[in-house]
């Protein structure tokens, strides 16, 4: 007997009846539509977790009212991507778990996660604070928060993607996400940004190549060097009809995104840099990046990184 074959590519989306999370559907169901993917519209009840004297742990039906009134955010989700996406493949989940835990646990690594910046209450604004971060950092696959309520179905200019890369795998992996996004456009352009912040160890080889150059040039020359070796190594042949830059900076990485991100349809960096502490946190500057964008913003896994955190399922 062969091998089962491996489920779908899928786009998951958190709703709670928010603007923002309205923001973050229609983004969801244009990257569906534009891959022909399935669309999976999550509302999370957060029932709680209780624990039963023989210390079983028990999870706590929710109230008639917050069923109806998921039940009654998810056909309204539906009634509005069947009036803009008819022809789009749609399914709606009511799950029990946190926002975070509950799209988690749906999502493989080949999918995309898709939430709002913020929400209603509880269940909203667990989305801006440690459980976004959380659900960034622990995530299997691609997270996008949607900044803000900007719509872009009738924009006429080609479409600005924003990278961050600092050499490492996780970077290098945000750099294939990034490009495989602008390859999927009609039109774009992506801008690959590195920060210049401290010293960087110089080879023999390298010295002999810029030694007619001002020694302040050095970073630059090698940031450079290293971002066209990274697209390279991340696909050269998908870039044929992208407009592909480079942005070297000495601003702190965070800063230097959002710069040039501030008029982005998308800026994309890995959860952790160098340094990062591997399946723990999310990285400094995708935290800060996060919470002080005005765009969508998507943060790409360490390869690997699936590791449901049991204290978010309370």
């Amino acid at each position: 007997m062969g091998e089962d074959a491996p489920d779908r590519p899928k786009v998951l989306v958190g709703v709670d009846g928010s603007s923002t999370a309205r923001a973050a559907l229609d983004w969801a169901a244009a990257r569906a539509d534009r891959r022909g993917l399935p669309l999976v519209v999550v509302y999370a009840l957060s029932a709680p977790l209780a624990r039963t004297a023989n210390t079983e742990v028990l999870r706590l039906p929710p109230s008639d009212m917050a069923v109806t009134h998921g039940e009654h955010v998810l056909a309204e989700a539906a009634g509005h991507l069947r009036a803009h996406w008819p022809t789009g493949q749609v399914e709606t989940a009511l799950a029990l778990e946190k926002p975070a835990v509950a799209l988690t646990l749906r999502a493989g690594p080949a999918d995309l996660i898709v939430v709002g910046s913020r929400g209603l209450g509880a269940l909203g604004s667990a989305f801006l604070g440690s459980t976004s971060v959380r659900l960034a950092a622990r995530a299997p696959c691609p997270v996008v928060v949607v900044h803000g309520t900007r719509d872009t179905s009738t924009r006429t200019r080609p479409q600005r993607i924003v990278v961050g890369v600092d050499g490492s795998e996780c970077s290098r992996r945000a750099l294939a996400f990034a490009l495989e996004q602008a390859t999927g456009a009609v039109d774009a352009s992506l801008v690959v940004v590195n920060s210049i912040e401290s010293p960087t160890p110089f080879a023999a080889q390298s010295l002999a190549v810029m030694s007619g150059q001002s020694p302040d040039r050095w970073p630059e020359h090698l940031a450079r060097e290293l971002i066209a070796d990274m697209i390279e190594q991340a696909g050269a042949d998908i870039t044929d009809n992208v407009d592909v830059s480079v942005v070297c900076t000495r601003q702190p990485p965070a800063d230097a995104l959002l710069t040039e991100g501030a008029e982005a349809d998308l800026v994309v960096l890995g959860s952790r840099g160098r340094g990062g502490l591997r399946g723990l946190f999310l990285g400094s500057v995708s935290q800060s990046v996060l919470h002080r964008a005005r765009v969508p913003v998507a943060v790409v896994p360490h390869r690997g990184v699936h590791e449901a955190d049991t204290d978010d399922q309370a």
